[in-house]
C-alpha cells in the first residue's frame, strides 16, 4: 500500500490541508478528511458536533452494549438508541425514553450548548397489587 500525502479542500473554506496517507482516498473521503483538519470556524463546529454524536454513541455501546453485564441489550434496541443520538444531533428532536423492560430505561437529550446526555435508569419498585 502507498502512502502518499494528497491534498483536500475544506468543504467550508475551501482550503488546501495536506492528508496523510490518502493514497487509497476517494475524493468525499478527502474532503472529509480536510475538514476534519482545517481550523476555519465552520470545520470547527462540525468537527465538534461529530464528536459529540460519536461520543454519545460510545455511552449508548458502553451502558447497553457487550461490556453492559446484566444490561446488555440487543443490537436491534441498542440500533433504536444509535438512530435516536442521530435525530438528535440532527436537531429533529430534543429528547427521547426508550423503555426497554420493566424498570430499565434509556434517556438521551439535548442539553444546553448542543451537549448530548445519555441516562441509564434503572427503577426498582417493589409493589403489590392484591
Amino acid at each position: 500500500m502507498a502512502k502518499g500525502n494528497k491534498p483536500g479542500a475544506c468543504r467550508f473554506c475551501g482550503q488546501n490541508v495536506f492528508v496523510e496517507d490518502s493514497a487509497e482516498m476517494t475524493a468525499p473521503q478527502l474532503e472529509e478528511a480536510a475538514t476534519m483538519l482545517c481550523t476555519c470556524d465552520e470545520a470547527i463546529k462540525y468537527q465538534q458536533e461529530k464528536n459529540r454524536r460519536t461520543v454519545a454513541k460510545q455511552r449508548i455501546n458502553e451502558l447497553f452494549g457487550e461490556e453492559a453485564g446484566e444490561y446488555k441489550q440487543p443490537e436491534a434496541v441498542r440500533e433504536i438508541m444509535l438512530h435516536t443520538i442521530d435525530a438528535i444531533c440532527d436537531k429533529k428532536m430534543k429528547a427521547a425514553t426508550v423503555t426497554i423492560k420493566t424498570g430499565l430505561r434509556c434517556r438521551v437529550m439535548q442539553m444546553a450548548k448542543d451537549k448530548i446526555k445519555v441516562v441509564r435508569e434503572i427503577s426498582d419498585n417493589n409493589e403489590f397489587v392484591q
